[in-house]
């Protein structure tokens, strides 16, 4: 799975992280998320494995989606569901960056 740029900047939005928070959880220069979100560099694989890594340390889930590129989701306990199971708030991005649609399901681990 590749993480682009607007992936990236979606799933920062989606947990509320300024590029310093996810700086600080990944490892990675405020300047290297700056500069891939803003399409100036690439990112080495075992850089963008470090912010994957953080992003889903802190509840976000990648999923590709027939048709679309790839999906993000947040997750959090959902209060009047028995553990495990978890409602899901998602986001679909097509090919060009752009958010197709917000959906909310529940879902049990």
């Amino acid at each position: 799975m590749i993480l682009t740029p607007a992936l990236c900047r979606a799933a920062r939005g989606f947990l509320d992280w300024t590029q310093i928070d996810l700086a600080d959880r990944s490892g990675v220069s405020r300047s290297t998320i700056r500069d891939y979100e803003g399409d100036r560099h690439k990112l080495h694989r075992a850089t963008e494995a470090q912010l994957r890594m953080a992003l889903e340390s802190g509840g976000i889930s990648f999923f590709h989606v027939e048709g679309h590129e790839i999906g993000i989701c947040t997750k959090t306990p959902a209060s009047d569901m028995a553990a495990p199971a978890q409602a899901e708030s998602c986001e679909i991005l097509e090919a060009s960056g752009e958010h197709s649609e917000t959906a909310v399901r529940k879902t049990s681990r």
